[in-house]
């Protein structure tokens, strides 16, 4: 039965709540004799102790609460209504846990949170860990968003990516397909092997290489130099690390978890891009693989460190650009101006397309984020402002300003080196490229092939004549598009051989096998000649291809240009599909 005063008492009691002389905050403060004779002078000796005790059962409920919702917000990626019904559960505690009945709630808890199964221990661990990023929260000054010091910084960030790192690898084993998943839902369980293969595979084939820096990184070369030369420099320091055994990526993590613009949430509003599964990298089971472990790490760390190092510095520039020049940095603000720099950096967002939708369409095409990316930069974001922002509208132009400046110049230097090296001609699928013999070196990031896509459907003028057009890279002869001659392009065959050019390992080899009969270069599908495309790295498929044709230009340039990111193609008059 419960503890009750006596009226007398409970009246006296109430009238010194009233009047201020019981005051809450003042008796939690208190130490437990302080209270004891506190209240005795109140409602006498005889009292005391049952209301002391009753007092301290509700003030350890109370902090234990609070301790818990600490908890409970620490753990990022928690759905709203999945929110509220937690910090609901929690707040409805009506008595003190046991250390039994705690360590079974916060193991309830945490299951819901992550939506898998966890163990008691590794329940507990997520809690310790929790409990270390409030420690670590001592360094922060009075602010909540800076540090007293760099090793106070370092010290949270390194506490918030243990956490995050071991929810993700709870969350990455309990995604893992069982015999049991093929049993309850084989439909579901097939799509999603079919999906982690093709995930495989492209995986195997973007490793190896330092490739980021030159092409996802090809529009920041221009636009924010700077931050394009410290983190591309720290890229090959990234590789190194690895190699030598470091999570390298651990300390981009801690850098951005204990960032400013973190820390007060901007990158979340912005939704910025950050530790985030890159569309070059589906899945990591290429480094199960012992012998290949070492070099799939080190160039998956150099390409997602560079990339997300790059978005952090970036956005941190355009939130001072924009607070000094009065732009109020509103949730829509915000949003905008990520989507700006995401896209700056090679990640296109698809909006309501987002999640199921745009993972179905990356495992059909190699890099869907990529193309989208370039068609934001290439005048989307110029024309909307990302969702209507002015000031993204203004820096979106400055910065297309930039990128074509850049790029212009660096084929002009080509040309007046070796005339014949460059085309402007943008109905050519050599514009934007460097030829040298039969080599075409792409300096656009991959832009250039998204304008000649565009100049192939405009209407232009040759010989007198207004039509669509295309260019032979290989002739040079200008053809209409849909003339009805023989042989000539349809309009449909320009996008399905532009799309083409863009599947991803697995998508080409059903391409190959089921839809055309034939490889990228027309010639009859083989098992050695797939399983090479499907497993074998893109930079090293291309020394293999360079190194047996006498029409290819120097083997260290292409191989150089390949592994960072500047892609080249070698081919010969003969070849079918580069007649187009």
């Amino acid at each position: 039965m419960g503890y009750c005063l006596i009226p007398e008492l409970a009246d006296k009691f109430k009238k010194s709540l009233i009047s201020g002389d019981v005051n809450p905050d003042k008796l939690n403060a208190m130490t437990s004799k302080e209270r004891h004779e506190f209240f005795a002078g109140i409602i006498g000796k005889e009292d005391a102790p049952n209301v002391n005790a009753l007092f301290e059962s509700k003030l350890l409920l109370k902090n234990q609460q609070k301790g818990m919702l600490s908890w409970a917000k620490t753990i990022t990626g928690i759905k709203e209504p999945i929110r509220r019904d937690i910090f609901a559960t929690i707040e409805r505690l009506d008595k003190v846990l046991n250390p039994a009945e705690e360590k079974a709630f916060l193991n309830d808890l945490i299951n819901k949170r992550l939506g898998v199964d966890v163990s008691l221990d590794e329940s507990k661990t997520i809690y310790e860990l929790s409990k270390q990023i409030d420690d670590a929260k001592a360094g922060m000054n009075e602010d909540g968003i800076t540090f007293k010091s760099e090793d106070a910084r370092f010290k949270y960030g390194a506490a918030k990516t243990a956490l995050n790192e071991y929810v993700k690898d709870l969350k990455s084993s309990a995604m893992k397909l069982t015999k049991e998943d093929f049993k309850v839902n084989p439909m579901k369980a097939t799509g999603e092997a079919i999906s982690q293969a093709a995930g495989t595979f492209k995986s195997a084939t973007s490793s190896m290489d330092n490739s980021a820096i030159f092409r996802q990184g090809w529009k920041t070369l221009w636009t924010h130099n700077k931050d394009w030369r410290k983190n591309s420099v720290q890229s090959f320091r990234d590789i190194w690390n690895s190699l030598g055994g470091k999570e390298t990526l651990k300390s981009v993590y801690a850098d951005g978890f204990s960032r400013e613009n973190n820390l007060n949430g901007f990158y979340k509003k912005a939704k910025l891009a950050i530790g985030v599964t890159e569309e070059a990298y589906p899945n990591a089971i290429p480094a199960k693989i012992p012998f290949y472990k070492k070099l799939y790490n080190a160039s998956q760390d150099a390409y997602a460190g560079f990339l997300y190092r790059q978005r952090m510095d970036i956005f941190d520039k355009y939130i001072d650009i924009a607070k000094k020049t009065g732009v109020e940095l509103t949730d829509k603000e915000l949003s905008s101006i990520g989507q700006m720099v995401n896209s700056l950096t090679g990640r296109g967002t698809f909006g309501k397309y987002e999640g199921a939708g745009i993972n179905a369409v990356n495992n059909i095409f190699f890099s869907p984020r990529l193309i989208k990316s370039h068609l934001d930069t290439l005048g989307y974001q110029v024309a909307t402002g990302a969702g209507g922002s002015n000031f993204v509208r203004k820096e979106a132009a400055k910065n297309l300003l930039k990128i074509i400046s850049g790029t212009a110049a660096v084929l002009t230097v080509a040309k007046l080196m070796n005339p014949d090296s460059v085309s402007f001609d943008p109905r050519s699928s050599d514009f934007g490229k460097i030829k040298i013999k039969n080599t075409r070196f792409d300096v656009t990031g991959g832009m250039g092939s998204i304008v000649t896509l565009a100049s192939r459907y405009m209407l232009t003028k040759d010989k007198g004549k207004w039509g669509r057009y295309s260019k032979s890279s290989t002739t040079g002869k200008v053809t209409e598009i849909g003339s009805g001659k023989f042989g000539a392009l349809q309009g449909r065959d320009v996008f399905f051989n532009f799309a083409e050019n863009k599947l991803s390992p697995m998508a080409a080899l059903v391409n190959h096998l089921f839809v055309k009969g034939a490889d990228f270069k027309g010639r009859k599908p083989t098992i050695k000649g797939e399983a090479t495309s499907l497993l074998v790295p893109i930079g090293i498929q291309n020394l293999y291809e360079n190194a047996k044709s006498p029409e290819s230009a120097n083997l260290l340039l292409t191989t150089i240009a390949d592994a960072l990111g500047i892609s080249t193609n070698t081919y010969s008059k003969n070849d079918f599909k580069n007649k187009k």
